[in-house]
């Protein structure tokens, strides 16, 4: 993610709170983001933006049931002369030097304090290329080691200390439910097979709203075997269909229909998409490919987190500054919760044909 500066015409202070989302497609799941800030003035009239330093806390944590490993993003905003982007590569601009005490607090629906889970610092290795420092960055966790597994029906506060200065930084969150799932349907208690048509009919993907999820997201992971000719390896490989509507219900209360439909010729077409590549002698080098599943995955986003990238999505619009959102108290940021209900078939023998049919060397899976 880049920044482009710009000016506006009046003076006016701007916080740019930037969400970098790791991918984790052989995982499903987002395991860390990154969330850091920037501030920064223009004004028709010249003045030094670097003012005294004020500490002010960036925080972005969310919470998912489905994880056992969980993460919150701290950082600290900063000023200075010149560059700032120059800055933002620099680690001790953003990361406090002293550790903080940073924990979650889990409540019960009477509001009673069940336990608290006492995070400490990690470093990934792996984040990528950005605005701030990489591919190291320093992160707030649970434990690597040590499995937590979270309560739907309970409330989760975040607590943080700075034991220098005293300083208390807190939000909390409920979670989403876990939600129905009607469409597609199992066909096989055991080892369900989905069928792509080749034709004009529609696919559809139903569920009922969970509660307390707002945001809702579509992708379809298509997974298949790959070896290439001169090879004993079989290598699995999987591509990622998501370029569905997002979907959002009325509320966060739970219970909505919420539909989406796309032609069932479709699925060849984002086939024939993803899966060759574009070097000709590369793909012309492919002995066989093989299906093997297809799976459903819905992402949801709480409401906060809801709006949070409502108000942040790009904007076409000329003016650029947006709302400072944040649900942390004494900070700025974002801690809310997801979650991801998926659901995984088989390819059904009819459909292994039609890819057969495609010239991209697939072919009926061997028993």
């Amino acid at each position: 993610m880049h920044i482009k500066p710009f000016r506006v015409h009046s003076c006016h202070t701007i916080t740019l709170l930037l969400l970098r989302r790791k991918k984790m497609i052989k995982k499903l799941l987002i395991v860390v983001a990154v969330l850091s800030s920037m501030v920064f003035s223009s004004c028709e009239t010249d003045f030094d933006v670097t003012a005294d330093w004020k500490d002010i806390t960036i925080v972005y944590g969310l919470l998912n049931q489905n994880d056992s490993v969980h993460y919150v993003k701290i950082n600290k905003a900063f000023l200075g002369d010149g560059d700032l982007t120059q800055y933002a590569q620099i680690s001790d601009s953003t990361t406090y030097n002293n550790t903080l005490i940073v924990k979650l607090q889990e409540y019960s629906n009477s509001n009673l304090l069940i336990r608290e889970i006492p995070l400490d610092t990690t470093t990934i290795y792996n984040k990528e290329e950005g605005v701030f420092n990489y591919p190291e960055q320093i992160v707030y966790t649970t434990g690597l080691s040590n499995k937590v597994f979270l309560n739907e029906n309970n409330t989760y506060k975040l607590f943080i200390q700075n034991p220098v200065t005293g300083k208390e930084v807190t939000s909390e969150t409920g979670l989403i439910h876990d939600f129905a799932l009607n469409k597609p349907q199992l066909n096989h208690p055991t080892y369900p097979t989905i069928t792509f048509p080749n034709n004009h009919s529609y696919k559809y993907v139903e569920w009922y709203s969970a509660e307390n999820g707002k945001r809702y997201q579509l992708q379809i992971f298509f997974k298949y075997l790959e070896k290439e000719k001169n090879s004993n390896e079989v290598i699995e490989k999987t591509v990622v269909w998501d370029d569905f509507a997002t979907k959002r219900s009325e509320n966060a209360d739970g219970g909505q229909l919420q539909k989406i439909k796309f032609l069932n010729e479709r699925f060849f077409t984002f086939v024939n998409d993803k899966v060759p590549y574009s070097d000709t002698e590369k793909e012309n080098n492919i002995d066989y490919r093989e299906a093997i599943s297809v799976n459903f995955v819905i992402t949801v986003a709480s409401n906060e987190f809801d709006t949070y990238m409502e108000l942040y999505k790009p904007s076409n619009s000329i003016v650029q500054s947006n709302p400072d959102y944040t649900n942390i108290v004494n900070g700025k940021g974002l801690f809310a919760s997801r979650y991801t209900k998926n659901r995984i078939f088989g390819v059904h023998p009819n459909t292994q044909e039609q890819l057969s049919f495609l010239g991209l060397h697939f072919r009926m899976t061997q028993q």
